[in-house]
């Protein structure tokens, strides 16, 4: 009896093609988080020199600034057209301006992803729902049309 049949060795390629493709995604993965958090932290770098305290806790994430401030020309709004809110130690609040973080780009991209996948699915079903009406009707006419001739 044979050991590496067709069926073993189509297997083990299997096996070893999955592996290597996990192997790839994870590291791709891990390469891109790293990458991810070296640019989040030298944005981070370049707002703390904005801000008017030294210490302070964000209040609010990095947002797109509304229309009205974009047009009243506010100077926290002007450098990116970014903002989030802090609070300094002493209790103050105040805007300052944010660059754009690759993270939030990636979440907006996963939201464009998944409203077109729901609008792909759902004129997908409709048409679907309507073939299958049409289809019926189609065949209800032809049963008529051969009852009639019978």
């Amino acid at each position: 009896m044979e050991f590496l049949t067709k069926k073993r060795v189509l297997l083990a390629m299997t096996v070893l093609l999955f592996i290597s493709l996990t192997y790839y995604i994870l590291q791709s993965h891990w390469t891109y988080t790293r990458q991810l958090a070296e640019q989040e932290k030298s944005i981070k770098s370049k707002v703390k020199s904005s801000a008017s305290c030294v210490n302070y806790k964000i209040i609010s994430r990095c947002e797109r600034c509304p229309r009205q401030e974009l047009r009243d020309l506010v100077t926290y709004c002007m450098e990116t057209g970014y903002k989030e809110i802090i609070e300094c130690d002493n209790g103050k609040k105040e805007s300052i301006w944010c660059d754009i973080s690759p993270a939030v780009e990636e979440a907006d991209f996963w939201k464009f992803q998944a409203i077109c996948l729901f609008l792909g699915l759902s004129s997908y079903s409709v048409v679907y729902l309507r073939q299958r009406k049409l289809d019926k009707i189609l065949m209800e006419k032809i049963h008529k049309q051969i009852a009639s001739g019978l």
